[in-house]
């Protein structure tokens, strides 16, 4: 916060330099009073700041009463009518633990009316971690409707620093034989993290 001084401030500051200037005309006033002292300074310097967006929705496409949709987790193809979520945090730092925490909603819905999704499989998430080089230094797959948050490091011995991470979660879609049509939506975030 930034104050100014107002003028009856100011002088009260001339008057305390004064008074300073006069005790050394006290021959060892100070002297005998005199302490000494250590203190220890610290700081921590912050990484840079990470980014995050979401860059492609959970699409289940078309789907007809009945039906049932997977969707992989992965990129979507060019005109695909179906894809995985996808975000991408960028700015990472290696030595550090992070966290991804996804909320996943369980419907669908429009109106009243909901679709349950399914997250439960082992391979509906994948987490993949580059440096410059696009190459992904670490990839695997995890299960989001099991395992909604995950928590990993990368290892100092990677070369660089500022990793992206991008993330795809995918789902099943079984749409119940007595849905109406219509537009169905649901919102499915995704959380990056320090944990200290």
């Amino acid at each position: 916060m930034i104050t100014h001084r107002t003028a009856a401030t100011q002088s009260r500051h001339a008057i305390v330099v004064f008074a300073l200037a006069l005790l050394p005309l006290v021959p060892g006033a100070l002297h005998a009073q005199a302490q000494g002292g250590s203190a220890v300074a610290t700081a921590e310097i912050l990484p840079p700041a990470v980014t995050g967006t979401g860059f492609q929705e959970l699409k289940f496409g078309t789907v007809a009463p009945g039906d049932a949709v997977d969707v992989p987790p992965a990129p979507a193809g060019t005109g695909a009518t179906t894809s995985a979520a996808g975000w991408h945090f960028g700015n990472i730092r290696k030595g550090r633990w992070v966290s991804l925490n996804l909320v996943l909603p369980p419907a669908l819905t429009r109106g009243l009316s909901v679709i349950p999704v399914d997250w439960n499989n082992a391979n509906y998430a994948r987490i993949c971690v580059s440096g410059s080089s696009g190459v992904c230094n670490i990839d695997g797959t995890f299960n989001p409707g099991a395992q909604p948050s995950i928590f990993f490091r990368l290892n100092n011995s990677l070369p660089g620093n500022n990793f992206d991470v991008r993330l795809f979660v995918g789902a099943r879609l079984t749409v119940p034989a007595n849905t109406p049509p219509g537009r169905y939506t649901a919102t499915v975030v995704a959380t990056f993290a320090y944990v200290t």
